[in-house]
């Protein structure tokens, strides 16, 4: 019950600004989608993809309103809380295409994995699935730290090639999608 007050206390400034931004009618799912992708280094293609161009464009303008702050994102997705249904994050967890993606975060984290409390969340759907996400953060590293735990000191050269690499290479906008539906809809 108290995780569910927070995330009701939480999400009520979320809902909030992003109905200030943009001039339609939107569900609690779709403003906390739109909220994780304009916290991204690169939302214009997620929020194309998940929302009409007219909306999509309206988030774009005002992407830092919009934005889930780093404490949002905790008190949303911290690794103290728990989601109150799969909503789909395993299927899309185990499916083909997140496979690479999740070995490279993965292999990146490699020393942080290994470390008891961080590997026994890195071994949950939804745990892997928030790690995605956070490594296409404006703040990568905290994000991740939210979700996994502290970050082994080992693994920060591995972390910012990653980085730098999803920067050249861009993001999955339909993995990305189907990983926030799966998401808010586990939360919400």
């Amino acid at each position: 019950m108290e995780q569910s007050q927070q995330r009701t206390t939480t999400f009520a400034p979320i809902k909030e600004r992003v109905a200030k931004t943009v001039a339609q009618r939107l569900d609690d799912k779709q403003i906390l989608q739109m909220a994780i992708a304009c916290s991204m280094r690169e939302a214009d293609d997620v929020l194309g993809l998940m929302f009409p161009p007219h909306v999509a464009k309206a988030a774009l303008q005002n992407q830092r309103v919009s934005a889930l702050t780093a404490d949002e994102w905790r008190m949303l997705f911290g690794h103290e809380i728990n989601p109150l249904r799969d909503g789909g994050v395993t299927e899309v967890v185990k499916s083909q295409e997140f496979q690479t993606p999740i070995n490279v975060i993965g292999t990146a984290l490699r020393c942080t994995v290994n470390e008891q409390q961080q590997k026994q969340r890195w071994g949950r759907a939804w745990n892997q699935a928030l790690c995605y996400v956070a490594t296409h953060m404006e703040d990568p590293h905290n994000a991740l730290e939210v979700v996994i735990g502290a970050v082994v000191r080992s693994d920060m050269r591995r972390l910012e090639e990653l980085h730098v690499t999803i920067d050249d290479d861009g993001c999955d906008a339909m993995l990305m999608s189907k990983i926030l539906i799966a998401l808010t809809d586990s939360v919400m």
